[in-house]
């Protein structure tokens, strides 16, 4: 009896460490997935999966968590998109990479509190004449998108350009066919094109508006992640406490919902 007591009692004890100690891959470390590079979210230097150096909302937000979760973060990074919401086990923890709320995406992975809500954006190149303030406009012009996003379905959809639209999978290289005017028009995430606006203001025209789809991104764990629970509460008190306000304010500058609304 008094062996049973005893085991009883370590096994109570046991319990609070257990429950107090966060469910990762690697005990102490939280295991963040990344897709560098996204101006004013993730950028740095990277070889294959390994992260040299990263900087950027996303980069500063998972810091914040790991540290309110008593973690060490530790990054890598995922050359394909699609990996970071995928079915199935993974070697990381959690992914982040403005990687929005649908359906389709939470039938294979879960997903924490969104941490921000995002529009599409239209940037236009130099000289553009006369500048586009409706669906219309654009329709007139030569519009580009990244191949399989939100936006390319955008302007598939809604936009339904005249003349035939550029699809590509590399943002990189929309930007440059945008400044080498071989489109006239950039539909991408609002909050993306304005950090490269700001950033080079001489290389592309105005920022001219957005289009409302209210993505919310999020971070994504494997299906019955033990850790999503933990994540959801450092994240509501990161928001609570105004760091989240302040590391949007410092990455991304501007609220993007302030653009006029094309219609």
């Amino acid at each position: 009896m008094k062996a049973l007591a005893a085991a009883a009692m370590i096994a109570a004890l046991a319990l609070p460490a257990t429950a107090a100690t966060p469910p990762t891959k690697k005990p102490g470390v939280l295991k963040v997935a990344l897709a560098m590079p996204s101006a004013g979210f993730q950028v740095g230097i990277v070889r294959g999966r390994t992260v040299i150096l990263a900087r950027g909302l996303e980069i500063d937000l998972a810091t914040q968590v790991a540290k309110r979760l008593g973690l060490r973060v530790s990054f890598l990074n995922e050359a394909t998109f699609s990996k970071l919401v995928k079915s199935g086990p993974n070697d990381w923890d959690l992914a982040i990479a403005q990687i929005s709320v649908t359906p389709g995406r939470a039938r294979r992975v879960d997903f924490s509190t969104p941490y921000l809500e995002a529009d599409q954006g239209v940037l236009v190149r130099p000289g553009v004449t006369p500048t586009p303030r409706s669906i219309a406009a654009l329709r007139k012009l030569v519009v580009c998108a990244q191949r399989g996003t939100t936006g390319g379905a955008i302007v598939t959809n809604r936009i339904k350009p005249a003349r035939k639209p550029l699809f590509l999978d590399d943002l990189s290289v929309l930007l440059y066919d945008l400044f080498a005017k071989r489109c006239d028009a950039l539909v991408f995430d609002a909050p993306t094109l304005a950090v490269l606006r700001r950033q080079a203001p001489d290389r592309y025209g105005p920022l001219v508006g957005r289009i409302p789809t209210h993505e919310r991104y999020a971070i994504a764990f494997e299906k019955g992640s033990l850790l999503r629970a933990r994540v959801d509460t450092a994240l509501r008190a990161i928001a609570g406490d105004g760091t989240l306000a302040r590391l949007r304010q410092r990455w991304l500058g501007s609220d993007t919902a302030k653009l006029p609304v094309l219609r």
